[in-house]
């Protein structure tokens, strides 16, 4: 077996695989200064436990990662008994999210689908219906406080749906009380909203500690999740599975990793306003190759006003350093 130079720095104690941890934060830090905006950055080695960071304890808003943490509340109902995975869930009208969303086009032709496809589309697809069902079926913010304290993870924070952070993050103050959510009703409002109005709703969105997570804290939980430490074994491996089938931005994690790599992963977004992004983010585990195991790694980019492309190659290019530190 070839004992790669890491290893090595591993074996020989922590002040030279610390050394080495501070190189790879440091090459963080120069590829994060050509950009605007905050970056934050964590890997962990899921065999060695080595953790490595830039603004590892610093809070972004989640966007679309929280889907992860809310498909493992899902799954570990069903490790409960509480809920099976062939159960037929109703999605009601205030649940319904057109912006992104495979489920939405289906309904109200159907109208119940089946908890293992919602879960899949969720992470795998960003679908953004079934993160409003499936949070509101889960026990919302309260049940996911008490599961991640459960699981002694700190650092993250689910308090809202997806469709309230939407309304909230574009300074709708005045809108109807969810149960008579619609989904024509709130985009109304949101489109009412002057542009002005959003762009200060959406600085303020930034210092708000709800639906946020710190760097560190999220590859803790991706690393106890994928060593089977929180989840069934069953479970574990459909979270893997739905993770490894992403679709969305591609240009993220995996962007300039080498061809074939497997990363699964979730990526997250928010949209842009008077040219000014909240959040860019992705974050997921990457199979190193050959033997080297694999690293959780989370990559947050908060407050831009770069355009998509490049947003997106802070990520790839963070990804591609803590890939090749492994070599």
């Amino acid at each position: 077996m070839k004992v790669t130079r890491r290893q090595c720095l591993w074996a020989l104690g922590g002040s030279f695989a610390s050394a080495a941890g501070r190189d790879l934060a440091k090459e963080w830090q120069r590829i994060a200064a050509d950009t605007d905006g905050t970056v934050g950055a964590a890997i962990l080695h899921l065999g060695s436990g080595q953790l490595v960071s830039l603004h590892g304890s610093t809070r972004f808003p989640l966007a679309s990662v929280c889907k992860v943490p809310i498909a493992m509340n899902m799954l570990a109902l069903v490790d409960e008994g509480k809920l099976a995975l062939n159960h037929e869930i109703e999605v009601l009208p205030r649940d319904i999210f057109s912006g992104v969303s495979d489920i939405a086009k289906r309904w109200p032709a159907q109208r119940h689908f089946p908890l293992r496809e919602m879960i899949e589309l969720m992470v795998a697809r960003s679908d953004n219906t079934a993160v409003e069902t499936l949070f509101r079926i889960g026990g919302e913010g309260a049940a996911i406080a008490a599961r991640l304290r459960k699981w002694m993870i700190e650092g993250l924070r689910i308090d809202r749906g997806e469709r309230q952070c939407g309304l909230d993050r574009n300074g709708v103050e005045h809108y109807p009380p969810p149960a008579e959510w619609t989904d024509a009703t709130l985009n109304a409002l949101i489109a009412k909203t002057p542009p002005a109005n959003r762009y200060e709703a959406t600085r303020h969105f930034l210092i708000d500690p709800r639906d946020t997570g710190t760097p560190d804290g999220t590859v803790q939980l991706l690393a106890k999740a994928f060593r089977g430490e929180l989840l069934s074994k069953s479970s574990t491996s459909l979270l893997i599975e739905v993770m490894k089938a992403t679709t969305t931005f591609p240009t993220r994690l995996k962007g300039l990793l080498p061809s074939g790599s497997v990363v699964a992963h979730k990526t997250g977004s928010t949209e842009t306003v008077n040219g000014f992004t909240a959040a860019t983010n992705d974050s997921g585990v990457i199979y190193l190759p050959g033997d080297r195991g694999q690293i959780a790694i989370s990559v947050y980019l908060k407050a831009s006003t770069r355009d998509a492309a490049s947003r997106d190659r802070v990520i790839a290019r963070i990804s591609r350093a803590a890939f090749d530190f492994y070599l």
